[in-house]
């Protein structure tokens, strides 16, 4: 028996395929830019801390058995050379299995182009054909408007905002996080598109 592996996934204009450890200077470089990290850390991550973070996702929070985890993506363009475009998850959610989560993180060179969308799709198929999967769930700062936008052009619905208190809080915690949510039946319906 082989080793397991998630699947290589394609969009029109991204080829997505398993992180592992020749992702890590991607990852590195793009956890060091300041405006990438803005709601998550408030700050730039040390490379120290982009490999705790890496290190905890794909354990924790991978399950390759049921096809779930991160992938990194690279443009499909024909006009030049790939470019990593960022990551993005179908994430496993410890002792839940009828949930999973959607995730991504893009260079600022890829913001603005629908490559969060479009990636995010594709990782919300895979999880969804997770037999057991009944709900996604994603979230997110009350103020990060661009992540916002991009869940709202999935199909996800806003299910909760709350707020709490922060050892090292990034400007705009006082507002909240909001969770969204997408079930089975709304995306079989195509409330993705």
């Amino acid at each position: 028996m082989g080793r397991l592996s998630l699947p290589h996934l394609a969009t029109d204009r991204l080829r997505l395929e398993p992180v592992g450890a020749a992702h890590l200077p991607h990852l590195v470089e793009l956890n060091a830019d300041p405006a990438v990290m803005r709601f998550i850390r408030g700050r730039a991550a040390t490379p120290a801390e982009t490999r705790a973070e890496w290190d905890e996702r794909l354990t924790a929070r991978s399950d390759l058995r049921r096809g779930l985890g991160y992938w990194a993506g690279f443009t499909r363009d024909d006009a030049g050379p790939e470019r990593f475009a960022g990551w993005w998850s179908a994430s496993s959610v410890r002792g839940r299995p009828e949930l999973s989560g959607v995730g991504y993180r893009l260079p600022r060179a890829a913001w603005g182009r629908g490559l969060a969308t479009e990636g995010a799709r594709a990782l919300l198929a895979q999880a969804f054909a997770c037999p057991d999967v009944e709900r996604v769930e994603a979230t997110t700062m009350v103020v990060n408007t661009g992540s916002r936008a991009v869940l709202g052009k999935l199909g996800m619905s806003l299910v909760e905002t709350w707020v709490q208190e922060w050892d090292d809080p990034v400007p705009g915690w006082e507002q909240g996080e909001v969770r969204y949510a997408l079930d089975r039946a709304a995306f079989a319906a195509g409330a993705q598109s």
